[in-house]
Parts: structure tokens; C-alpha cells; sequence
């Protein structure tokens, strides 16, 4: 081949060479960034706001593989709890399922009713239920176990995507509290509570 070929094709390479550089360069900045997969705490802030108790510690976590996260206010034998449920992956689908699961009934029977109470503007109904508290000795017989904690809770209307809130206090300590701190928390914190505005996904 003539040295004046070579030449040209060698250029051409190389031009061809830059613009599928340029072509591949221009795919990539396009490219979405991959999602962040939002911590419990900014799944729970998206769809529902509250504030935090004065002086109540603060944990946030999630079940079911991340699809229910959780963020609860704990002081003494007091915690108030707010947890989102419905999302793909979650242990309950709808506000029936969890009604009739095991985080809502006592020992499988039904909750009992509570009254109400108004939420970010809607009136809602309040269930109350027991559960066995953690400290039992597991190698007690079942018919003499009797300690058992307290829950108060209400279900939320769901959003359009499926996923709704569940808010509750729950009492660890056996017997009744004659200072009534932990009711009268609850009570302020329900009046704090605020529903994102959410879009079907």
C-alpha cells in the first residue's frame, strides 16, 4: 500500500476511533444515577411527619428486608412507635392484613376497641391489645406466664401507593402507671402527627 494511503487510512482510524469514544461518553453522562435506597428514617419522614418527644431516645430500623421501616421514641417503659407497612416486600399488604396479623391481635384474638382519636385532620379509630413481654423465662410453662405489656395503636388511611402508617404507644412495664406520663405523651404526639402528600407510583 502506498505510503499516502496508509496515511489517510491511519487519520480515518483514528477519527472513527475519537467519535465512538465521544458517542460512548455522551451514553454514559446520560445515564440515570443509580437510586438511593432511602435509610428507615427518610422512608418513614416521606410519607408521614411527627415530632419527637422531649427527652424520649430516637431509634429508626426496618423489618421484612428494608420494605417496613420503623422509627420509634423510647423512655423507661414508654415507647411511642411509627411504622409504614404495604410497600412490595412488606409483612402486611393492607390495613386488614395487619389487623388480623400477630402485631396487632392478643396471642391470635382480635384488638379491642379504644375509642378514637382525630390524626392530621381525619378521625381515627384506636385499638388496644396485650403482648407477652420479652423478659418471661421462655422455660416457663404457658398457663403461668401472666406479665404482659400494653399497645395502644391506630391504623392510617393508606396512600395512593399502597403503603400506609400504623402509630402506636406501647407499655413494657407490668401495672399501672399513676403518673399517666406515657398517655399524655401519646395524646401530644397523635396531635403532632402530619400525612405527606404521596403519588401513585
Amino acid at each position: 500500500m502506498r505510503p499516502w494511503r496508509r496515511a489517510a487510512r491511519a487519520r480515518y482510524t483514528a477519527v472513527m476511533r475519537l467519535a465512538w469514544l465521544a458517542v460512548l461518553a455522551a451514553a454514559v453522562a446520560a445515564a440515570p444515577a443509580p437510586r438511593k435506597t432511602p435509610s428507615p428514617a427518610e422512608a418513614v419522614a416521606a410519607l408521614v411527619g411527627v415530632a419527637a418527644p422531649a427527652g424520649w431516645t430516637r431509634s429508626a430500623y426496618s423489618n421484612a428486608g428494608g420494605a417496613d421501616p420503623v422509627v420509634a421514641f423510647e423512655r423507661g417503659a414508654d415507647r411511642l412507635v411509627v411504622r409504614v407497612f404495604g410497600a412490595p416486600g412488606s409483612f402486611y399488604a393492607t390495613p386488614a392484613d395487619f389487623l388480623k396479623g400477630p402485631a396487632a391481635t392478643t396471642l391470635g384474638r382480635r384488638p379491642d376497641r379504644a375509642g378514637s382519636a382525630r390524626v392530621s385532620g381525619r378521625r381515627v379509630r384506636v385499638w388496644r391489645r396485650s403482648f407477652p413481654l420479652d423478659d418471661e423465662d421462655p422455660h416457663t410453662p404457658y398457663l403461668r406466664r401472666r406479665r404482659m405489656g400494653g399497645e395502644y395503636f391506630c391504623v392510617l388511611p393508606p396512600a395512593p401507593d399502597g403503603r400506609f402508617v400504623v402509630l402506636s404507644w406501647q407499655r413494657s412495664g407490668p401495672g399501672f402507671d399513676p403518673s399517666h406520663a406515657g398517655k399524655r405523651a401519646w395524646e401530644a404526639f397523635l396531635k403532632t402527627v402530619v400525612l405527606r402528600a404521596v403519588r401513585r407510583s
